[in-house]
């Protein structure tokens, strides 16, 4: 059993200890609780690295724009949470600091427009990557997860196209970029497991 399982569990108990709930609201409380436990420190990870290494703004915006296109998207998993919001955190500041270094050169639009393109088509024909633990069975909910993601892409082109603020274009490119990338299948093995 994990940190955050275990943490999760816990706070389960003492949620539901004088409540009559049955055994499976029990593990979708437990699910939800461990799921915000890891996304906060998961955030904390990323504002932490991105303030240390002097490039918060990018590694925020970063992660803004590839969490939010992952939420419709989906993408590669780890076989644990733990060692997917570690590596997500470790991911978004490596890109957030690149994002700072491009912010600091005269990186034209024409790539960022490119970036953004090539994003589209993936997220166009791969959308969503479902993975074993999570699988999406009903195809109305994969056709608005399509949707969605495809949207998604076209708002971060209008933003990028029309935002006179290289911190904004860069980093949420960069953000779409890496999220897109995440939904190839080299990342993807059966059941969504990818191992580094």
């Amino acid at each position: 059993m994990s940190f955050s399982e275990n943490i999760s569990n816990k706070l389960t108990y003492i949620i539901t200890h004088e409540l009559d709930y049955e055994e499976e609201k029990k593990e979708i409380i437990a699910y939800a609780i461990e799921t915000v436990l890891l996304d906060i420190l998961g955030t904390v990870i990323i504002v932490l690295l991105g303030y240390a290494l002097n490039v918060l703004v990018p590694t925020v915006l970063v992660a803004c724009f590839g969490c939010l296109l992952r939420k419709v998207s989906g993408g590669a998993h780890f076989g644990d949470p733990i060692s997917c919001m570690v590596f997500g955190a470790i991911a978004y500041c490596a890109i957030g600091t690149i994002a700072g270094r491009l912010i600091a050169h005269d990186f034209s639009k024409a790539y960022l427009i490119f970036f953004l393109t090539v994003s589209m088509l993936i997220v166009s024909f791969l959308s969503p990557v479902d993975s074993e633990a999570k699988p999406i069975h009903s195809q109305t909910f994969k056709l608005k997860l399509k949707v969605s993601s495809i949207a998604f892409v076209m708002v971060s082109l209008l933003i990028v196209g029309f935002s006179s603020n290289k911190t904004l274009s860069i980093s949420a490119a960069s953000g779409v970029f890496y999220q897109s990338i995440t939904l190839l299948p080299i990342f993807n093995k059966k059941g969504g497991v990818y191992n580094l």
